[in-house]
């Protein structure tokens, strides 16, 4: 490693690592101010506020890394811009391809270490948050647990076992709803090939109903569909997106498998799918944005022009992202559309200004 890899490389340790830490503070207490109300509600020991928010930091510092990439990247090299340090290495023969490089290099590294610290950090430390939340502070005792690819949910007057929820759609898929009457015999028995929520209840679909007594079957009806009212609403099953959504990438693909050799829809999973993936990704992507703004500095206005500009256009990068990711949860875009259009786009416009960059450097 040359002298001046070195000294980038430190340089942007330096400013990303500050930056990092400052936008998990500020996230913190933006959500900590945004949770007032739930907190004078429910009035829970520090403990678990502070607990509740330290799991959380992990999921926290996956979504802010490509901005703070980016930021990093600006102000190391519009840093160095202002006292002349790029001036001083263009001037002696070292192309703009030379000085971005360390840089790059870094944005994959870090992409590599965010997909790392989704795979293996987020979902076990959310899932924790998400218990802190529900269990010790607002006092639910609800259960989920994955078996054989199914969900089991235990709700106020039964048992669901369900092959995916979706809640973007507010849709229980492959369900089946167990009643029970004590001395825990069961009582009723649905079959649904899907049940969505439509106005205020649970629409059931391809029902086939078991009534027992006694513990022996005495009625089988079917119908095409049947409105159900439950105790449990959409929000009730949030819980269940950590046993889905937040999967690894070698068990969501087996789950993805699961499901499709049993005719439920997938769509909404493989954009998940390519999205671990395609998020972590858009690390690069952003330094390929801001590193062209960063050597211009002295053509757009100085430091905080390029800060800014370079904002609005990391905005929306993450706007066209979350909208193509939405569009192709509802099927309208094909998943890997859906999960790298942004990412490619973005891409080919920050290699075009880095290209435009070297291309005035050396005229």
């Amino acid at each position: 490693m040359s002298l001046l890899t070195r000294y980038l490389v430190r340089e942007f340790l330096r400013l990303f690592l500050l930056c990092l830490g400052g936008g998990v503070a500020v996230y913190l207490v933006i959500d900590l101010f945004d949770r007032l109300n739930f907190l004078l509600r429910y009035n829970p020991a520090i403990k678990w506020v502070v607990l509740f928010l330290l799991y959380k930091i992990p999921l926290i510092v996956y979504q802010i890394v490509p901005a703070t990439m980016m930021l990093a990247v600006l102000l190391t090299l519009g840093l160095m811009t202002r006292h002349n340090e790029i001036l001083a290495l263009r001037t002696s023969g070292i192309p703009v391809s030379r000085i971005a490089a360390p840089f790059l290099g870094m944005s994959l590294l870090v992409s590599l270490g965010a997909f790392l610290l989704n795979e293996f950090v987020v979902s076990p430390a959310f899932q924790q948050a998400e218990y802190i939340r529900r269990v010790l502070i607002e006092g639910h005792v609800p259960f989920s647990m994955m078996v054989r690819d199914r969900i089991w949910f235990k709700g106020e007057e039964g048992f669901y076992r369900i092959a995916s929820f979706l809640p973007a759609k507010k849709e229980m898929q492959g369900v089946t709803w167990f009643t029970v009457v004590r001395p825990f015999h069961l009582s009723k028995r649905i079959d649904a090939a899907r049940a969505t929520w439509e106005e205020g209840r649970w629409v059931f679909y391809d029902v086939v109903e078991r009534t027992f007594r006694s513990g022996e079957l005495i009625e089988i009806t079917r119908a095409d569909q049947k409105s159900i009212d439950l105790a449990e609403t959409p929000e009730d099953f949030e819980v269940l997106r950590t046993e889905t959504d937040e999967m690894p990438l070698r068990t969501l693909r087996r789950y993805i498998r699961k499901i499709e050799s049993e005719g439920y829809d997938s769509t909404p999973y493989r954009v998940d799918l390519q999205v671990k993936v395609s998020f972590p990704v858009s690390n690069v992507i952003t330094a390929f944005l801001g590193i062209p703004f960063a050597l211009r500095l002295p053509r757009i206005g100085g430091l905080a022009a390029a800060v800014g500009m370079s904002l609005i256009l990391g905005f929306t990068f993450w706007v066209l992202f979350a909208v193509t990711v939405s569009i192709g949860q509802t099927g309208l875009l094909h998943p890997l559309v859906a999960a790298w259009a942004a990412n490619i786009l973005f891409a080919a416009l920050g290699i075009y200004l880095l290209l435009r960059v070297e291309s005035q450097a050396i005229s």
